[in-house]
């Protein structure tokens, strides 16, 4: 099973990202990290416990799925950037939203008749285009789509998650996951619901324990769904 990945900084590494894509684990954030390799990331930890492989790492450092730029999520370019000239995925992990938050990007769109090309700019709207898209240029592929979920800082036990760091609740992001993952037929990886969050020094970006911890809460997530680890699906 090949698997790619649709991201943003939380999953880049030097070397594993398409050409010109920009990167926030350099060396020096990977070191104060403790980030050794490529494989001390989340993706590759799901890629390890699912037996399976990398297909296309398409992950760009700040990058929201709103939007109208190639960088944005929902875009051509990163929705049709997911295969090799070899090999197509079978199974595309979607881990995006976390800037859109951040950003207080506005939810959905409460005006009747706006024009349609600036629907992106809505946060419920841009995700449905960025999945209609992978749906379309992937119809065989399964898509697995990520909330976003809480974080604490490592050397701070005072710290406070700020939950509308940008306006709004991150948990309306999640809502719109929820609801557009399951209206389009794609796996819901409700990371979040797990109520277990993930270590940064930052607040945002995970160390390699803060990884391992989305990994663990992603593969949590694929075991309870019937079948999915059958051999057959490898």
């Amino acid at each position: 099973m090949f698997v790619s990945i649709l991201g943003d900084s939380i999953s880049t590494f030097p070397g594993y990202q398409p050409e010109g894509y920009a990167v926030y684990y350099d060396r020096e954030k990977q070191i104060r990290n403790g980030i050794n390799s490529a494989h001390d990331l989340w993706w590759a930890r799901v890629i390890q416990g699912l037996g399976a492989e990398l297909c296309v790492n398409n992950a760009y450092s700040g990058s929201r799925v709103t939007g109208t730029s190639p960088a944005s999520g929902n875009s051509t370019e990163r929705t049709h950037g997911l295969h090799t000239s070899e090999y197509r995925p079978d199974l595309i992990l979607v881990y995006l939203g976390t800037n859109d938050w951040g950003y207080g990007v506005p939810l959905r769109n409460e005006k009747p008749g706006l024009l349609r090309t600036r629907d992106v700019g809505y946060f419920d709207s841009a995700y449905r285009c960025m999945l209609n898209r992978i749906i379309k240029y992937y119809p065989k592929a399964r898509i697995a789509c990520g909330t976003i979920s809480r974080s604490y800082l490592r050397t701070d036990s005072s710290w406070v998650f700020p939950e509308a760091v940008g306006g709004t609740r991150y948990e309306k992001y999640n809502d719109i996951i929820r609801s557009v993952a399951q209206e389009r037929k794609c796996i819901l990886i409700d990371a979040d619901a797990r109520n277990i969050p993930y270590e940064t020094l930052d607040g945002f970006h995970p160390t390699a324990r803060g990884h391992a911890t989305i990994a663990d809460n992603w593969l949590s997530c694929f075991s309870e769904i019937p079948g999915f680890l059958s051999p057959d699906l490898k």
